[in-house]
């Protein structure tokens, strides 16, 4: 019989709810559908919320709207800010590893403002720096340099010297690592080769990990979805996995979590033994942050004339934010995410039981990395 209860929560955190608006504007975009999808919500709120610090205005009052940030003064959100990225620890000896990073420059032509990197660093652990934008090879070394030292060269697809123009002024970039073990590890003998249907003309084959154990369990009518919570070792944060009980059903799915938060979605699970099937998997996507923030109402800080970022500049410059860049990868196998395969792990001797739940995953899903609190991140995974 299941056991263990929904888990009873508080009304949801903002986070949570800017990464629910966040996933819908994101997934507005067809080739966002049609593709592998990773995003970090809180990636993108913390780097914005850096921006918001320097902004006056109407910008800081798009910013403040667009990130869910609440009515509290600056100084307060920037405490709150510095709180949550203190438990996050690339040095964690048990437990997951988390870094969020955020890079800004400013064209070498204008001065930071002097107390901008002092509250940079303080509050967001990152710092300001100029850049010669018309070296555009010179300035993708500089960032892909930094990218690849925050994302402990995890990410791959780099900068090219074309995303540095004449027109370069502010570049944002924003990357997310992430390495955790699972608590229960799928044994690396039960990977097989399994069929995963990409479209009803096509299938492909890819890696297939399984293992039974108990985990929370849920099916929901309204998603008519099946979901699946795997909890990574020595932490509240797991993989919430959510399966259209159709097998081209993702579309349909993605469309009715406009309307939930990931918090409603994982409550809807209980502790279950499962017989789980899920694919080995890797994601790597570069998002461009500008379109998305705009539809969420954050349009000021793209535009020239208008950006207000008053706290930057020395000088007042109304220099807009003309790059604004996510670099994410994230791999899943049987030891965890973005972490080495334990060749030690063994398989357990499991009885039979007739109440078993089955969570196969051989079809399109989106999946989140989450705890109550936090979206670190969120996507789907549609062809391997």
């Amino acid at each position: 019989m299941p056991h263990g209860g929904p888990l009873l929560t508080p009304p949801t955190p903002n986070q949570i709810l800017f990464a629910r608006n966040f996933l819908r504007v994101v997934n507005k975009n067809e080739e966002s559908k049609a593709q592998n999808l990773l995003i970090s919500p809180a990636g993108a709120r913390s780097a914005l919320t850096l921006v918001f610090m320097a902004a006056g205005g109407k910008t800081a009052g798009e910013l403040r709207s667009g990130l869910l940030l609440g009515p509290a003064k600056k100084m307060t959100i920037a405490k709150q800010h510095a709180e949550s990225i203190s438990k996050d620890c690339v040095c964690n000896e048990k437990g997951p590893s988390i870094r969020l990073a955020t890079a800004l420059y400013i064209t070498n032509e204008q001065d930071l403002h002097p107390n901008f990197n002092s509250q940079a660093g303080e509050f967001f652990n990152t710092r300001a720096d100029t850049l010669n934008f018309l070296d555009a090879v010179g300035s993708m070394h500089q960032v892909n340099s930094w990218l690849q030292r925050q994302s402990f060269n995890t990410v791959r697809k780099l900068l090219t010297p074309d995303a540095f123009t004449l027109e370069s002024r502010i570049f944002l970039v924003n990357t997310v690592y992430f390495r955790a073990k699972w608590t229960n590890r799928f044994p690396e003998k039960n990977t097989m080769l399994g069929d995963f249907t990409i479209s009803a003309e096509q299938k492909m084959q890819l890696p297939m990990m399984r293992q039974i154990g108990e985990f929370r369990f849920g099916e929901s009518k309204k998603l008519n979805s099946r979901i699946l919570q795997l909890p990574f070792e020595e932490s509240d944060i797991s993989l919430l996995l959510i399966l259209p009980l159709e097998e081209l059903g993702i579309s349909e799915l993605e469309s009715k979590l406009e309307k939930l938060d990931l918090n409603e979605v994982a409550q809807k699970s209980v502790m279950h033994d499962v017989d789980v099937t899920l694919p080995r998997f890797k994601i790597e996507c570069d998002v461009d942050l500008k379109e998305p923030l705009q539809k969420l109402g954050v349009k000021r800080i793209f535009k020239n004339g208008v950006a207000d970022l008053k706290g930057l500049f020395a000088k007042k410059a109304p220099h807009p934010i003309t790059e604004a860049r996510q670099k994410l990868s994230m791999s899943i196998n049987e030891a965890g995410c973005t972490t080495d395969i334990d060749e030690s792990t063994k398989s357990r001797f499991v009885k039979a039981n007739p109440e078993r739940k089955v969570f196969v995953a051989d079809h399109p899903f989106v999946f989140a990395i989450r705890n109550n609190q936090i979206v670190y991140f969120v996507g789907h995974f549609v062809r391997p």
